[in-house]
């Protein structure tokens, strides 16, 4: 199979090819691998989308968008930023659920050379606060709600979604109005500056990670060589195979375009392979069958949960899901049984992704046989301008099989750490490798992430750096110890508890902690289940002992979670 594989990225990478590529020194004197036939700019992308004309790209309730209406409405909200006086290179944040809005702003931003700052929706105020101030943010546009407790920012333009009696913002409808339904000429290179998006870092503030022009674009050019090579060899055991790419493609969008994966996965791909876009404006399962079936969708991308709770679902057989053909996956790993079980049940396949805010979601990925084959890994090395390594402390390759840490170059890498160059200079070494802080191993031509070096939980997709909601439960002046730490849980992947210890003839309650953090820390970063303790915590990766008695082991030896 891996000759295969060659042969086809061979021939598919081969001079004239729209997949060829060049290796380039940048300003650093770094080699990097970039592709040869490749637009300059997103603005440039955007321009693919013009091809599909008046095919339906966007679907949000009973509102539906061609790519023609969808590309004029972002161009008249980037026709109003500049009338705003926002010009090229300054930052425009976003804050909102997943709309038809986010993505004109989105699209909008990007097609006149500003940069895109898409902020947590789910964050408390003083969390975009800080995103805004961090960012130096000239505009935000935000829904009403994540617009509440913002009123201390008068130094930054706000745009509404919707219309309110409150004067200091201006709806979207209004702001756009009259603007020219075409974007403007404006000069923007591969290596002008396009997004900053913020992971939370495993000490201190979310890190906003800055990405250029052409690292945004290289994701989506190696995703769909990716989908083209794997689709050939699919044709070749199979003639009747379904094609990667069709007329009929539409994906059900169930993640926050707030997350590389929102914006990039679903929607900047969809772009350049013509696929229709249905938005949910908050995930449930059961309104998700309805979708695939009304919309004959074909692709959904989202974290593991989510295909399970579709597969799980009790009315889930009174559906027609055939035109189902892939159930991606990405945030965190599948079990090995549940990959089995998604393959068995729907017609449709599983896929998994991995990648990072910092390599803008490219990395590594699985789909078909060869998933089905190595369902605890995440696929292959995505090809062909990223490499993979796997590491050890020196940066020097540990032995083949071996554990390390997760290395990768590749031109869809971040620049840097918007205004944190120790942060960078940790990360990114002379020539230009970046260190995940995943330990992963290979097998072959298959990468396996089995761990974290960073001492962080995935919820949901969602990363939780632990030293930071701990730093919050500290600021109770009741609180002595506080550790707080992830258990594996079959729905999410892991959920956050804390383990706390007061000080002396201090009492508090579970729920009485949780209201203290509310206004802290986003609710995803609020500890599910918190357990008091008399006695001194432990230090180190330990689960603590005040837990040991909701956590089982499994027959695979995995601990599961069942009273939290």
């Amino acid at each position: 199979m891996n000759d295969i594989y060659n042969k086809v990225l061979a021939q598919h990478t081969a001079p004239g090819q729209l997949f060829e590529t060049k290796d380039v020194i940048n300003e650093k004197g770094i080699t990097y691998k970039e592709y040869v036939h490749f637009p300059d700019s997103l603005r440039g992308f955007l321009d693919f989308g013009l091809l599909h004309g008046d095919k339906d790209w966007l679907v949000y309730d009973d509102e539906r968008y061609s790519y023609k209406d969808v590309f004029e409405k972002s161009a008249q909200f980037g026709n109003a930023l500049i009338e705003s006086g926002i010009e090229k290179g300054d930052r425009v944040a976003i804050c909102m659920q997943n709309n038809p809005e986010y993505v004109f702003a989105y699209l909008g931003i990007l097609g006149i050379g500003a940069v895109c700052v898409p902020l947590n929706s789910w964050w408390v105020p003083s969390e975009v606060i800080y995103g805004l101030e961090h960012s130096d943010a000239k505009l935000l546009i935000a829904d009403e709600r994540r617009l509440k407790g913002l009123e201390s920012m008068t130094d930054v333009k706000k745009i509404s979604t919707t219309y309110s009696p409150d004067k200091s913002f201006m709806s979207f409808k209004d702001f756009i109005e009259g603007h020219d339904i075409s974007f403007p000429e404006i000069d923007i290179q591969r290596n002008d500056n396009a997004t900053i998006y913020y992971t939370s870092g495993s000490t201190g503030k979310p890190k906003g990670v800055l990405s250029s022009q052409k690292a945004v674009i290289a994701t989506m050019f190696s995703w769909a060589c990716y989908s083209t090579v794997t689709g050939e060899i699919a044709k070749m055991k199979d003639p009747d195979a379904d094609p990667i790419v069709g007329s009929d493609l539409g994906i059900l969008h169930c993640v926050p375009l707030f997350h590389v994966t929102g914006s990039h996965a679903g929607l900047l791909l969809s772009i350049l392979i013509g696929r229709k876009i249905v938005l949910m404006r908050k995930w449930d399962a059961g309104q998700a069958l309805k979708l695939i079936e009304d919309e004959k969708i074909s692709d959904i991308t989202g974290v593991p949960t989510q295909t399970w709770e579709l597969l799980n679902h009790p009315d889930r057989l009174n559906y027609d899901l055939s035109s189902l053909k892939t159930l991606g996956g990405g945030g965190g790993p599948r079990p090995a049984e549940h990959v089995k079980l998604l393959d068995e049940e729907f017609e449709g396949r599983p896929g998994i992704g991995y990648g990072l805010s910092e390599t803008n979601a490219c990395g590594a990925l699985g789909n078909g046989d060869e998933y089905i084959n190595n369902p605890s890994s995440t696929g292959r090395v995505v090809p062909p301008v990223t490499e993979i390594r796997i590491i050890d402390n020196n940066w020097n390759d540990v032995d083949e099989g071996g554990l390390g840490e997760v290395a990768i170059k590749s031109m869809a890498n971040m620049v840097c750490y918007w205004k944190n160059p120790e942060a960078t200079e940790e990360c990114i070494n002379e020539d230009g490798w970046f260190k995940t802080g995943d330990l992963g191993r290979f097998d072959g031509p298959y990468l396996y992430i089995v761990d974290r070096v960073k001492d962080m939980v995935i919820r949901g997709g969602e990363n939780i750096a632990c030293p930071e909601v701990e730093e919050a439960i500290y600021e109770h002046s009741d609180i002595l110890e506080a550790c707080v730490f992830g258990i594996p849980d079959e729905r999410l992947g892991e959920i956050l508890c804390a383990s706390i210890v007061l000080k002396r003839d201090k009492k508090m309650k579970p729920d009485e902690l949780k209201l203290f953090l509310a206004d802290k820390l986003a609710a995803f970063k609020i500890p599910l289940k918190i357990e008091f303790s008399d006695s001194i915590l432990p230090t180190g990766a330990t689960i603590p002992s005040t837990f040991t008695k909701c956590i089982e082991f499994t027959s695979s030896n995995s601990i599961r979670c069942y009273s939290c």
